[in-house]
């Protein structure tokens, strides 16, 4: 099991603009024959540099024997554990995918005035490996935010400013764990230091378990890993 520290400290009533989520990078197609279709790129994280290469595999659909074949094109001499990853990612979940595409292209030929009619259907699929862990879909804590916003405008002589986990004068960070699936699905998330107020605290969990990391690899081999993540409370200064 791999262990990161991600370093994300964020003020969370600026956290809907701080925050972006990652995007896949565009799609690229190595072939400009119009009978060669580019499917979505496909993201998985590893502890290996890679330097932003992207593997790049022909896929080949023949609906008539009901069979998919896959060549990698440009097989990387620094990681060929890479090259077997990314041949089986190819052939994990490209059939679905091929399925649905080979149906719309076939509604086309059918629509079109031609008299070609091409049985075998080629693909290309890219694949990236960037280097590190990063999220896929991040938490956004905004009722966690409306919730802090509140205690940062109690006032001196308010009962509830002495115990409130926050005020102006008083900042309060939440450390967590986090373990994930290679997948990149959250299947655990322990509170290091929880706050003293157990809706704060179950909204940060909630927040986090419902999140999405990128899935990973090590070496090459899909494995869960850990991370810790740190959410700082704190009221505007002015």
């Amino acid at each position: 099991m791999s262990k990161f520290s991600i370093i994300f400290l964020s003020h969370l009533f600026f956290i809907t603009t701080a925050w972006a989520l990652e995007q896949d990078s565009p799609t690229q197609t190595i072939n400009s024959t119009p009978n060669i279709h580019t499917l979505k790129n496909k993201v998985e994280r590893t502890n290996l540099d890679t330097e932003n290469y992207i593997w790049q595999i022909e896929l080949i659909s023949d609906p008539e024997n009901k069979s998919i074949s896959h060549k990698l094109l440009n097989p990387n001499p620094k990681f060929p554990m890479l090259d077997q990853r990314a041949l089986e990612l190819a052939q994990s979940d490209s059939h679905e995918e091929l399925k649905k595409l080979d149906q719309m292209l076939l509604e086309q030929q059918k629509s079109a005035v031609t008299n070609t009619v091409q049985s075998k259907k080629h693909y290309i699929l890219n694949v990236q490996f960037p280097l590190g862990i990063a999220w896929k879909k991040q938490p956004r804590f905004q009722r966690l935010a409306d919730i802090s916003a509140k205690f940062c405008k109690l006032r001196a002589d308010d009962p509830l400013y002495e115990q409130a986990v926050i005020r102006k004068d008083r900042d309060y960070t939440f450390e967590t764990k986090l373990r994930i699936n290679a997948d990149g699905r959250i299947h655990a998330v322990d509170l290091v230091n929880p706050s003293s107020n157990v809706e704060l605290n179950n909204l940060v969990h909630k927040e986090l378990i419902s999140s999405r990391f990128q899935p990973y690899n090590n070496n090459g081999k899909p494995t869960n890993f850990e991370a810790e993540q740190p959410i700082q409370l704190v009221c505007p200064r002015h």
